[in-house]
């Protein structure tokens, strides 16, 4: 079973997420061994991949891939069962060098 790892994207954002700073916006990384992410310093992303902005509950904003983001949309992880809200389109190359803040480490 997978479970989501969600790393919080610090400020400045990248050119094509400016209008979601503010907002409360993960990167989620999914993985069969959640005991491994503790001390976790960064997060991988590929240059060419299209990755998606959308909106998620509790007022937060979660990024992933297109297939992922309704994958979750029906697992209720979305604010309406099987939709997907996409705030932002953008690739992995226009995330490299974000800021993000891993869970369960102080760096």
């Amino acid at each position: 079973e997978y479970t989501g790892i969600k790393m919080r994207l610090l400020s400045p954002f990248p050119v094509t997420l400016k209008h979601l700073e503010g907002k409360d916006v993960f990167l989620v990384a999914a993985t069969l061994r959640p005991e491994t992410m503790y001390g976790q310093t960064n997060c991988f992303v590929k240059d060419d991949i299209k990755y998606v902005a959308f909106e998620a509950c509790n007022n937060e904003v979660f990024i992933t891939t297109r297939r992922a983001a309704q994958n979750m949309a029906y697992q209720d992880l979305t604010p309406e069962f099987g939709k997907v809200n996409v705030l932002a389109e953008l690739t992995g190359l226009e995330l490299m060098g974000s800021a993000i803040r891993p869970p369960q480490t102080s760096f």
